[in-house]
């Protein structure tokens, strides 16, 4: 659960050590998920969190998550599951300069102290799986959202405000 997730922790230790968080996080409990696209914030995300060495930066993390999460349709407005999995790897680093030296397919992650939030690490990697406007597979909007272009009034010369211009030409 995601009480098992400390607040922060010492990447030194972490690195060295090799350490390997594992559980699951209750998505509602990550405070910068976007909440107005979630249509149920019970479920569950799992995790798995190693450590690791690095030659270039402070240390790296292999980050993986995979769960259901359930986000309201943009088009419909109907709940759907949509399914997220994912393994990343992070490279810590506290100089700017330390992003070069990293491989392209090593993101950069900022630490400051040496301390990381581990459950940080894993909401940035739900985060990035959220689609902007998520749609459901086969989705119609609702025709009462469409409007209809044949009620328009037609418009000519005479209802054109600009035509008041051309006769002042």
């Amino acid at each position: 659960m995601a009480q098992s997730l400390p607040e922060s922790i010492d990447l030194n230790a972490a690195v060295r050590n090799r350490w390997q968080l594992t559980g699951q996080i209750k998505v509602s409990d990550l405070q910068r998920m976007p909440h107005e696209l979630l249509h149920n914030e019970d479920s569950f995300i799992d995790y798995d969190i190693q450590f690791q060495t690095s030659q270039a930066v402070l240390g790296e993390a292999v980050i993986k998550v995979k769960g259901d999460l359930e986000l309201i349709c943009q088009r419909s407005l109907e709940p759907f599951t949509y399914t997220i999995e994912k393994q990343s790897t992070v490279g810590f680093i506290s100089e700017v300069e330390d992003e070069a030296k990293l491989p392209p397919e090593v993101l950069a992650t900022w630490v400051e102290d040496m301390m990381v939030d581990p459950k940080a690490l894993v909401e940035d990697e739900i985060l990035l799986l959220i689609p902007d406007y998520p749609n459901k597979a086969g989705a119609e909007l609702d025709s009462k959202y469409l409007s209809d272009d044949s009620e328009a009034p037609e418009s000519d010369d005479d209802d054109n405000l600009f035509s008041v211009l051309k006769d002042l030409k």
